[in-house]
């Protein structure tokens, strides 16, 4: 080894330890984009991908879509968010895009082809005015639990909801639906009743 390190010049000696440097300096910077990428994964923001029909005539199929985690890591879902959530009957796998109607402790009831938040008619501005409600498989008339969400699709008529199999907890909530950044760059519309 001694006789390999006299053989090389000192500008020979110089580059590899200066590509030795390069290297490690490479690797710690990869090393601190991915733990800054996987940070803002986890705690500010992600990317979802729509897939399916129940949040029509808003969101279609393909479209692409930046998820707010810090509102909900650090405050509370609102009524009209379209919010991404991992289905309650299989956590670790599906994950829906649908809008949070009923809150904590209020009471919902759907009638009449209408939703109503305790007892006031919810002024659903983001679905067309013609759409009809209905719960296909059980009544709609009951307090939503605490820590809990009644979510919906905007196609009421093709959407796999909590019509079906009832409210979400908080902890399946990923986020908010922020912005639509593929293929129309658009705001998403909050709800007022």
């Amino acid at each position: 080894m001694n006789q390999i390190q006299q053989a090389l010049s000192p500008n020979t000696k110089q580059k590899i330890m200066y590509g030795t440097g390069c290297a490690y300096e490479l690797t710690k910077g990869i090393i601190v984009v991915a733990i800054v990428i996987t940070l803002i994964h986890f705690f500010i923001a992600t990317i979802a991908i729509v897939d399916g029909i129940s949040m029509e005539p808003n969101f279609h199929t393909g479209d692409y879509l930046i998820v707010d985690r810090w509102d909900y890591n650090f405050g509370k879902p609102a009524r009209g968010d379209a919010v991404v959530l991992r289905f309650p009957g299989d956590p670790d796998h599906k994950k829906y895009i649908k809008r949070i109607i009923g809150l904590p402790g209020e009471h919902i009831k759907i009638a009449d082809g209408q939703v109503f938040i305790n007892d006031k008619l919810l002024n659903e501005t983001y679905i067309p005015g013609t759409t009809e409600t209905t719960s296909p498989s059980r009544v709609i008339d009951e307090i939503v639990k605490p820590d809990e969400y009644f979510v919906m699709g905007d196609n009421r008529m093709n959407s796999n909801d909590s019509r079906i199999w009832d409210t979400a907890g908080s902890r399946f909530l990923i986020g908010k639906a922020w912005i639509e950044v593929w293929p129309k760059p658009k705001q998403i519309e909050k709800v007022n009743y």
